[in-house]
């Protein structure tokens, strides 16, 4: 059945001049306009809505409904393979996301060059841009789980910041928008057209042409898929990355990582 809750003709509707095309260049961004505490960062390889990828599924049933079944199976089999306990519905919704599963949260990061690598990790689909996604944060923007607040049932999209409950959490220096469901319009909003935050949100462009030279640049400064996801899966694709081309490196192969 067909997901009514991502219309697909909305894209982000927020609009930035700025274009990077190297990480000296973000840098220098990074040291004139982001010098607050408590920004927040997300890289994307194509710029599109600010939404989770729950919003974005084709599911086959209501969505609600789908979320819960999800979550709830994730529950029974997970434990086993993990290392340590979850204690709330919170920590259990940071362990799927982060290992894959389709939630309600939304990815963001502290670390501004792990956003950066997001953003070029994996050739583009298309003709792009990549984007980075720049958030000023205000502490009233804040969940507060220990304060018996549910992920499932608030007023608004909020920010959440997860425990350290995972490798991958810590490496990233992770962050969540965990976002509000819209019964009446059975739908989630995008971040950037939420009227509490959009004013507080912009973000730089990537030229995909210029991918394969910040990956490199990126790689040599030690922010690169085994120490970004602090597992065997990460040491994996980064050994791969070493030792192959990218589509977008193949045609002179002088962009390929050599660190």
């Amino acid at each position: 059945m067909a997901n009514p809750v991502l219309d697909h003709s909305e894209k982000s509707s927020a609009r930035a001049k700025d274009t990077i095309d190297s990480v000296a260049e973000y840098v220098r961004y990074l040291e004139n306009k982001c010098q607050a505490d408590n920004v927040l960062f997300r890289g994307q390889s194509e710029d599109l809505p600010l939404l989770p990828r729950l919003a974005r599924l084709e599911l086959r049933s209501e969505l609600l409904a789908s979320e819960q079944s999800m979550l709830r199976e994730f529950k029974l089999q997970a434990p086993p393979l993990l290392r340590m306990q979850p204690t709330s519905d919170w920590d259990w919704l940071a362990i799927a996301q982060h290992h894959g599963m389709a939630t309600r949260l939304l990815d963001w990061t502290a670390n501004p060059m792990a956003a950066l690598w997001f953003a070029v990790e994996k050739p583009a689909l298309n003709q792009g841009p990549g984007v980075v996604w720049i958030f000023d944060t205000e502490n009233t923007d804040y969940a507060d789980p220990d304060g018996g607040e549910d992920p499932f049932s608030g007023h608004q999209t909020r920010l959440f910041r997860p425990r350290h409950i995972t490798p991958r959490i810590i490496a990233q220096m992770g962050w969540f928008t965990v976002h509000k469901y819209l019964g009446s319009e059975k739908r989630f909003l995008p971040l950037e057209r939420n009227k509490v935050y959009k004013k507080r949100l912009s973000k730089l462009f990537i030229t995909t042409a210029n991918f394969p030279v910040i990956r490199r640049e990126l790689n040599r400064l030690g922010f690169n898929a085994a120490n970004l996801f602090a597992d065997l899966d990460g040491l994996c694709r980064h050994l791969q990355l070493r030792h192959s081309f990218e589509r977008d490196e193949r045609t002179t192969g002088k962009n390929a990582p050599t660190d």
